[in-house]
């Protein structure tokens, strides 16, 4: 774990020149870890992140023709939520991951990218962060990496007067953090919370936006809440969820893993917001939300983890006063996912349908449903009992779906 350190201001000669006012910045974390082109491609490949690469020298400052040799990342390159540019430095042994931010030099792009890709790049080796705006030539990060990498002092040109910082980060809170908009927050925060808190795991809501990333970087575990769509959060997962949002479409909901810091981030969106509460429901029922805890409480590192995903999926059951004779089942199609409705006459409406297995001979799924008591104390009608289930990812074919001795045909 490493200690913090005080702010230390760096102060470098200045240029008489003061027509070149800054109009970005760069910040910069170093760490004691060696790397390559073709490892960090084949991580990025591998993890599912929302990106773009390229490979060449790159010029820092509209004030400078110099450029320097770099691995150039875009993450998230999406219309809805715009991108991070990414720069990695590789070495034998110091790594430079260096990310384009604002006048304010503010640390929040590179917080983001250092959780991304932690997975590749272990946090807990950063022996140095450092950032200054974009009339410094170099960028002082690289200066900073160029020492330690090469042993070569790179000379600092300022167009402009200002300050940089160097200094290392603190060492992650034992808590789960949680990022959520405000609708999110009143819909599902309260269970999060209590089911932490049942297993010993503190549980801290941030906020949503910039600073809330800025403040989950510290989280041994974060979970953030809702879709692409969502508002002000939906920036922020764009990257983290990548390809899995095609799933999102299809689906209804998805539960997306990744590396954090040295933790794990754990996105839970719904189509809707009844959609992602639903999602949060099914992932504190799930062994993930187990290994989650351990993640917290054990603070052993988690290069990968995930939802075990299982051909059929209940997604909700709940009760309610009515009268049905027999069963009653539909199955609606949506991409490569078949969407079950199942419904069910009861004594009484407190009673829920639990997914006790299934099994697929040829292209027929059968799906076997007990009923479960939701309360001791029950109103006094006759009920029906509804079911909705997810199937899926099918290959294009004719299928049958069977509940309780009924059967349906559908195609995908």
């Amino acid at each position: 774990m490493r200690a913090a350190l005080a702010l230390i201001l760096i102060l470098l000669p200045l240029s008489l020149s003061l027509a070149c006012p800054p109009n970005a910045g760069y910040v910069g974390a170093i760490y004691k870890q060696g790397s390559d082109l073709n490892s960090l491609m084949e991580f990025l490949k591998a993890s599912g992140i929302a990106s773009s690469m390229e490979v060449g020298s790159f010029n820092f400052s509209p004030y400078s023709n110099f450029s320097y040799p770099s691995i150039y990342i875009s993450i998230g390159s999406y219309e809805e939520g715009g991108s991070i540019k990414a720069y990695v430095f590789p070495g034998n042994s110091y790594t430079l991951l260096m990310v384009e931010t604002d006048t304010n030099l503010s640390e929040a792009p590179l917080v983001y990218a250092e959780s991304l890709l932690s997975g590749y790049l272990n946090p807990e080796l950063i022996v140095n962060v450092s950032s200054s705006p974009n009339n410094w030539v170099p960028p002082v990060p690289l200066a900073e990496w160029s020492k330690l990498e090469k042993g070569e002092e790179l000379k600092i040109s300022v167009y402009k007067c200002g300050f940089i910082y160097s200094k290392l980060r603190r060492p992650q809170i034992e808590k789960v953090g949680v990022v959520a908009n405000d609708i999110d927050y009143s819909l599902s925060f309260d269970m999060i919370r209590d089911a932490f808190e049942r297993r010993g795991v503190g549980v801290d809501y941030l906020g949503s936006g910039a600073r809330a990333l800025i403040a989950a970087q510290k989280y041994r575990a974060v979970i953030i809440l809702g879709g692409p769509k969502a508002p002000i959060v939906g920036r922020g997962v764009i990257p983290i969820m990548g390809e899995e949002r095609k799933e999102l479409g299809e689906r209804g909901w998805v539960i997306v893993t990744r590396p954090w810091g040295t933790g794990i981030a754990v996105v839970i969106a719904g189509a809707d917001r009844y959609l992602t509460k639903e999602a949060v429901k099914k992932f504190l029922s799930s062994e993930l939300f187990d290994q989650v805890v351990k993640v917290v409480k054990e603070g052993r590192e988690m290069k990968s983890i995930s939802e075990k995903k299982g051909l059929v999926e209940l997604v909700s059951s709940s009760g309610r006063c009515g009268y049905q004779e027999g069963p009653s089942l539909s199955v609606n199609v949506r991409g490569s996912y078949a969407y079950a409705n199942y419904s069910l006459g009861h004594a009484n409406p407190c009673a829920k349908f639990v997914l006790r297995g299934y099994k697929m001979e040829g292209n027929r799924i059968t799906i076997e449903l007990s009923t479960e008591e939701t309360a001791e104390i029950c109103v006094q009608c006759i009920g029906v009992i509804y079911a909705n289930l997810v199937i899926g990812p099918l290959p294009p074919g004719s299928y049958e779906l069977c509940i309780g001795g009924l059967c349906v045909p559908f195609r995908v």
